[in-house]
């Protein structure tokens, strides 16, 4: 649209601003950029499930009828999925799909069906809100955020069991989709669409809608609560998803502005993608390797498009959700093979399961703890379900033999952990090599730093492993003494406060004596703000959610490593964290403005 074709449109949306408030919410930016456009609002009510008894003898038609149902919405998936160009949406298609495929989810909707005599949407209900409880209660938010893409699913396949359809989404160019929910199947629609933006009201930035949304390139801002009370269809929106916030009936001065900002965030965009795959090589020479985090194959494609050299963490925990059965040595096998293949010649560092208490399964027994975070969890659980962990470990020593592997220990807090950790994997070879079967033999492992003991006991671990990996998310918890997922003491969670700076630090310097490489793959790798404190510190690699690495290796190429020990030595100076917040962000605005408008929102220290 020209510029004067979008000023004629606005201006009849101005008129109609004119007739209600303008209104600001909150949310998380998901996809980056600004979108600007009349909201197209999709309002969707959940499914009503009655719970009835069929005949016995109707036991077999009423399983047909579910797997009938679920063949209708993979259809549906492949139909919008063979619409799309090839590439990480595809990926994120056919993982829906696997959804609905899902052996666990159809057996145990089979056995309430003949069990109970249940009708198949209320056995399909019931086992989904039994899934979607397990997920909720997960520490990570990449697990809860499943939670969402399951229930999209659900509710689709029983439209299709009680005949009701589903409205396709068919949103003008040029407007803003404002739901309470996405799928994404949905957000791959907005590819041919061209819409300006998304807004729903729940969701976070690693749920597949936000990552197609990212890989479609469309601005979304998603966890906006009640956002279809406050939009009305036709409102003027503005999406800003560089701050996190969605503007409501905005005033014609802020258009404008939005519209100058929309053009440089663009611009900047293009910049940093045709870069994407430069390596990390600062101006003086110094190398970053720059990896991605990841927890499923399919976000490989998005990993390795954003310019990822291999994968620094993958969480192989996401095996043991959702099922009712133990994942076999074979499926390790066949997963971090499939991931070594497609990641080749780069890198993949495998994290044995780091499950527990914060990250609950069905699979295991777990007693309910006061303190789960500082519970059975990780490497401890490991430990006691040994041959759970033995079949894990020969998996991946087996994939070794197709691509560079490397295993990587969770949560360990002292050399005797770590040995028992290495006395696992020795065992795990010595059985494989008893039984003949291939394997790799010389593989690099690693240990997780995520406790203070850790990371003051870091100089014993490099004497002992391959290489050493902060995970700041858990090392500012325990260091700080917070919940992470507490609201309440949330402004207590510091990056830059003086005892995690300096935790750091003695964690690279360690690593530096003994020749044995430190990343850092927490939440900081990601933010711009922190890049050049990091790698002052000593951090030599990165690892972070794909879609942040193309704007940290650009910042990383455009700076000198002088500078970068400069900014951390004054860092360590200051006496509180709100100093160290104040100094660095005043660096980093003054030397990549655009960087920190591109990967902050407002909440989180951007413009």
């Amino acid at each position: 649209m020209n510029d004067g074709a979008e000023s004629a449109a606005f201006s009849g949306l101005f008129r109609q601003a004119d007739l209600g408030l303008r209104r600001e919410l909150d949310g998380a930016a998901a996809s980056p950029g600004v979108g600007i456009g009349p909201a197209y609002v999709v309002d969707r009510r959940r499914v009503h499930v009655l719970h009835t008894h069929i005949d016995r003898d109707l036991v077999e038609a009423e399983i047909e009828r579910l797997h009938e149902a679920l063949r209708a919405c993979r259809q549906q998936i492949e139909v919008v999925k063979s619409r799309l160009p090839h590439g990480e949406h595809r990926q994120i298609l056919k993982a829906q799909q696997m959804i609905l495929r899902d052996p666990d989810l159809i057996q145990r909707t089979e056995t309430l069906i003949r069990e109970e005599l249940a009708n198949a949407e209320w056995a399909l209900t019931t086992v989904t809100d039994q899934i979607l409880e397990v997920l909720g209660n997960a520490d990570d938010n990449y697990f809860r955020e499943r939670g969402s893409d399951l229930t999209y699913l659900i509710e689709n396949v029983l439209q299709a069991l009680l005949g009701e359809h589903g409205d396709e989404i068919d949103p003008p160019a040029g407007s803003v989709v404002v739901a309470q929910d996405l799928s994404p199947a949905d957000t791959a629609r907005m590819h041919r669409c061209q819409v300006a933006g998304l807004v729903t009201g729940v969701g976070g930035k690693t749920s597949h809608s936000a990552i197609m949304a990212r890989s479609l390139q469309i601005p979304a801002v998603v966890g906006v609560d009640d956002v279809l009370a406050a939009v009305d269809a036709g409102d003027l929106i503005v999406v800003d998803a560089v701050r996190g916030r969605v503007i409501v009936r905005p005033a014609p001065e802020e258009v404008a502005h939005f519209q100058a900002e929309r053009d440089r965030h663009l611009a900047f965009e293009q910049k940093i993608r045709k870069e994407h795959a430069f390596p990390a090589v600062s101006l003086d020479g110094l190398h970053v390797r720059v990896r991605a985090n990841i927890a499923i194959s399919e976000e490989l494609d998005l990993a390795l498009r954003h310019g990822a050299e291999g994968v620094g963490l993958y969480r192989s925990e996401y095996m043991f959700m959702n099922r009712d059965t133990l994942p076999s040595e074979e499926e390790h096998y066949r997963m971090a093979k499939h991931v070594l293949r497609r990641c080749a010649p780069y890198t993949v560092v495998f994290r044995t399961f780091d499950l527990g208490a914060d990250k609950p399964t069905k699979l295991l027994e777990l007693e309910d703890e006061r303190n789960p975070a500082m519970g059975m969890r990780s490497l401890r659980l490991a430990l006691r379900e040994r041959d759970m962990f033995l079949a894990q470990l020969r998996g991946f020593l087996r994939a070794g033999v197709h691509g560079p592997l490397a295993i990587m220990l969770p949560l360990v807090g002292g050399v005797d952990e770590l040995g028992a950790g290495l006395d696992a994997i020795e065992e795990a070879r010595d059985q494989l090599a008893t039984a003949g079967v291939a394997h790799a033999d010389d593989i690099d492992i690693g240990v997780m730093i995520e406790t203070p003991a850790a990371a003051l006991t870091a100089e014993h671990f490099a004497r002992r492993v391959d290489f050493l990996s902060i995970g700041t998310n858990d090392l500012i918890q325990y260091t700080l003494a917070i919940d992470r997922e507490n609201e309440a003491v949330s402004y207590l969670y510091q990056p830059m406060h003086p005892a995690i700076l300096r935790l750091i630090k003695e964690v690279a310097e360690a690593g530096a004596r003994h020749h044995v490489p430190v990343s850092l793959c927490g939440e900081m790798a990601a933010d711009p703000r922190y890049t050049w404190v990091l790698l002052g510190l000593g951090v030599a690699e990165l690892s972070m959610h794909p879609s942040a690495i193309p704007v940290i290796k650009h910042i990383i190429r455009s700076s000198k490593t002088d500078d970068m020990k400069d900014l951390a030595e004054r860092v360590l100076k200051v006496d509180s964290a709100s100093e160290a917040d104040e100094l660095v962000l005043a660096t980093m605005r003054t030397r990549f403005p655009e960087h920190l408008r591109h990967g902050c929102s407002e909440g989180e220290g951007g413009p």
